[in-house]
Formats: C-alpha cells, structure tokens, sequence
C-alpha cells in the first residue's frame, strides 16, 4: 500500500510538471465557466420573464379594480360612453373571456444555473385561462417554429460531454507509458501489482482533476450568485459534486479498459476517442431511435381533426348538452328557453362539453406519451451518458418529470379558475334576466370582485428535488462492469 501511495503522488508530481497537462485543465476550467456563465444568463432570463408575468398579472388586477370603482361610481360618466362590455373587464363576460391575466409559473431552485436540461423546451410559466387548458399543454410542442432552435452550450453540456474528453486526455497515458518505456516488469519485481496501480493512478488523476473542477465551479457559483449562499444552495453544489464525481469515476473505469487493452499511448488515444464517440453519441442515439421505434406516438394531424370533429359534434348538440348541464345545475337554470342563453353565458359549458367529447382521444395521446417515456426510464440504464444527464437536469429542477407535476397543478388551478367563472356567470345572467340593465350593473354581469379570482400557488413539492438519485444508482454497476472486464483483460495479457 506505501508502495502504491508513493506511486500515485510520484505520478501527480509529474502531471503537474507537464506543461500540456496544465494547458488542458487550464482549457477545461475556462470552457466549465463559460458554461456556468451561460446557464446562469439562461436562468437569470427565465427569472426575469416570470418576474414580468407576475407584474403583468398584478397591473391587469390593479387596473381593472381602478376602473371597477370609477365605474361602478359613475357609470353615466364621459369616459365610459364607449365601453364595450367584451373588451371591459367590469363586465364578467368581457374579464373571462378576454381580459383576465393569469400565470402559472415554476418555483426557482437553487440549483437552476447548474444545468439549462430541458428548461429552453418546457416553459417557466404558462398562461392560464379559463376556457381551456390548451395553451398550457401547446406551450412545449418542438413543433411550434420558435422552439426548433434549441441546444445551449451549459455547465450541464461540458460536463457530460466535454469533460470526458478532458479526463481520457489525462489518464490514457497511465500504464500505457511503462509499456513504452518497458518499466512495467521492473515494477512488477518490485511487488507492484499492475492492476492495482492501474486503477490506482486513474482513479487518482481522475479524481484530482474533478476536485479542481468543483471547487472552481462551487466558488464562481456563490460568488456570482449563480447559486445562493444558503443552505439550498449548498445542497445543490454538494449533490452536483456528487454527480460529477461520479460520472467522472465511470469514465475513469472506461481509462482503466483502455490502457488494459492497448500498449501504447497513441493507441490508447484513438482507443479512448472511440470509446467516448461511443458511449456518449451512438448509445444515446441509438436509445432515442430505438424508444421512438418501440413506443409510437400518434401522428398530430389525428389529434387536430379528432379536434374538429369534438367542435363540429358539440355544436350540433348545443341544446342536449345545455339541458344536461342545467338538470346538474338547476339552481342555475334560466326562466326562458334554452335557445335564448346567451352564446357568452354557455361559452364555458360548451368549453366542458368539448373536453368531455375529447377525453379518449386525449387519453390515448397521454398513454401513448406515458409509455414511452416508462419505455426511456426502463432503456436509460444502457447509456451512462443519459444517466447523468436525467440527474443533473433533475438536480436543476429541469427535468421532464418536474414539468409534468407542474402542469397536473396548473390543470388542477384551471378547473377551480373555471369553475369559479361559471358560478359567477350563471349568477349574473340569473340576475340579469330577473332585473335586466341597459349598460353593465351590479346584480346583473357587473363584476368587481377580482381579489376573489383564485390565482395560482405551487405545491411544496414543486419546491424540492427528487428522482435524481433514481438514474445515478446505476452508474456504479457500470463501473464495476468495466473494472472487471480490466481485470480479465489483465489476466489474460502477459506484461511486457
């Protein structure tokens, strides 16, 4: 053990007196702050645009109540003379419809900067309206033109392809140098055994270079805010670091494959690229195609005339469905017939009907979507490179799970917005039948009551990471795989 002890520091002293060595890390560290620096604007950009929907969702609030008290005041007054009840949020019709603001959006977390994952894809907040969920669902389509362009150069991107490039550099010359200079057998007289001081010299060159790598990315991070200096921020930089210890360890193991197979360093070199060009593009392709191909998605084109068709069949059955509606809301129910409701009173019972009619379709969409992405989870497991990639964006809170909570809790929020709506709208048009204004009034569909209009709050769980330790427990049966298949390839290789 002294021996060995005595042979890595020997060997970290002679890496620090390369000048290459030094020129790579020195490239490395600048690339890894580059990288920070671009998640943390990416971050900093989605801050400020939640920022600006929840002023915007506040002035629309503050402004419609201003305009409620003057109205309401003095609705006979000059300023008013051309107010159009749909485009006037005094008028519940015109706020449901048109002018009511709202906004879902994701708690920040701590560690947000660290990994961009799929934040440029799955959106930070959504708008919320009543009528429909649709523009919360559309708001991650890759189809839409404006989220084509997408890929970030991040922290996130370095380390998972990058870095590995960066440590085979480092370690391919480990045993493959003795061979050339044909100091193996003089070690091995000594009592060396080659395995051990294999493994030994990788693993220590591997995890020396990602202790500097760390602790630069941990101490730019605090000091430029990119993380906070509390204790989530702390958590979020220790379970990184752990991450990136451990993804660094497995390419270790696959060094250690490389320099037990070839005898010189130029080999071991094209060996390590090709392992690299490998592991982390073929097998996370070949994972991708290889999902797609096994678990279809239905076409779009299917979806949208499922769509119409919904439009077309709610439509010819407006009278059915409203009369199904009022026999479960009879307080609600009108004194007139049914063909004299107002298009704008029945607007959110014909928004019901459609999805009442569309719940099949959109559940063989949803269960379509649900198990490919059960089939990714099950297959990950053969790309280490997808490992840590699923837990660093998680660990960011930029993962796709997150993403679908958030949207259960935004359609959750939706239905209560709804179904506030409707209770408010059936009442006043009841008391505009029994009173009716020639303008809008109170009792009839005047409307003030904006403090009462449910806003969106997230769940404590939308506040927490999870499901990141889930990809990276299977690194480590890689690592033991390579480490043995070292060992046999040791065994049967006489040394030289």
């Amino acid at each position: 053990m002294k021996q060995l002890f005595t042979l890595i520091v020997y060997d970290l002293r002679s890496q620090l007196r390369e000048r290459g060595t030094l020129m790579l890390l020195v490239a490395a560290l600048l690339l890894a702050i580059f990288g920070l620096y671009e998640g943390n604007r990416f971050e900093r950009q989605n801050r400020s645009a939640v920022n600006a929907a929840a002023m915007q969702e506040s002035q629309a609030r503050n402004d419609a109540k201003s305009l409620a008290q003057r109205y309401f005041a003095h609705p006979d007054a000059a300023e008013f003379s051309g107010l159009q009840w749909f485009r006037s949020p005094i008028d519940i019709r015109g706020y449901v419809f048109r002018e009511h603001v709202g906004f879902a959006a994701k708690p920040q977390m701590a560690g947000a900067a660290l990994a961009v994952g799929q934040a440029d894809l799955l959106p930070a907040y959504v708008r919320v309206r009543a009528e429909s969920m649709e523009s919360a669902r559309t708001a991650l389509e890759i189809e839409h033109p404006a989220l084509l362009a997408v890929g970030r150069f991040d922290l996130m991107f370095f380390v998972v392809y990058l870095w590995p490039l960066i440590l085979l550099s480092l370690t391919t010359s480990v045993l493959t140098q003795d061979r050339e200079s044909l100091r193996l057998r003089a070690l091995q007289l000594q009592g060396v055994r080659i395995g051990r001081m294999l493994v030994a010299q990788t693993a220590a060159r591997t995890l020396a270079a990602s202790a500097l790598l760390m602790l630069t990315c941990c101490a730019l991070a605090l000091a430029s805010g990119a993380v906070p200096a509390n204790p989530d921020g702390y958590t979020a930089l220790a379970r990184w670091s752990g991450v990136v210890t451990l993804y660094s360890l497995f390419w270790a193991a696959v060094a250690v494959v490389v320099c037990a197979t070839c005898g010189n360093r130029m080999t071991a070199a094209f060996a390590g690229f090709g392992a690299w060009l490998v592991l982390a593009i073929l097998l996370p392709g070949a994972l991708t195609a290889a999902v797609q191909a096994a678990a279809p998605v239905p076409q779009r084109e299917r979806y949208v005339q499922a769509l119409r068709d919904a439009g077309d069949a709610v439509a010819s059955n407006k009278l059915v469905s409203l009369a199904r509606f009022y026999d479960s809301h009879p307080e609600w129910k009108p004194a007139a017939s049914l063909d004299k409701v107002s298009s704008s009173v029945s607007r959110l019972q014909r928004a019901q009907e459609l999805e009442r009619v569309m719940a099949e379709v959109d559940r063989r969409f949803a269960q379509a979507g649900e198990n490919r992405q059960r089939l990714f989870e099950r297959l990950q497991g053969f790309s280490p490179v997808t490992l840590a990639y699923q837990s660093l964006s998680a660990l960011a809170g930029n993962g796709h799970e997150r993403h679908q909570h958030f949207l259960a809790e935004v359609e959750q929020h939706q239905r209560t917005l709804r179904d506030y709506f409707q209770r408010v709208i059936q009442l006043s048009a009841l008391g505009d039948e029994r009173q009716p204004c020639p303008a809008t009034c109170l009792g009839g569909y005047g409307f003030r009551d904006f403090d009462q209009v449910p806003v969106f709050t997230p769940s404590a769980a939308m506040s927490t990471v999870s499901g990141w330790q889930t990809a990276l427990a299977r690194l480590p049966l890689w690592i033991t795989a390579l480490l043995g298949i070292a060992a046999l390839i040791l065994s049967r290789r006489p040394a030289k």
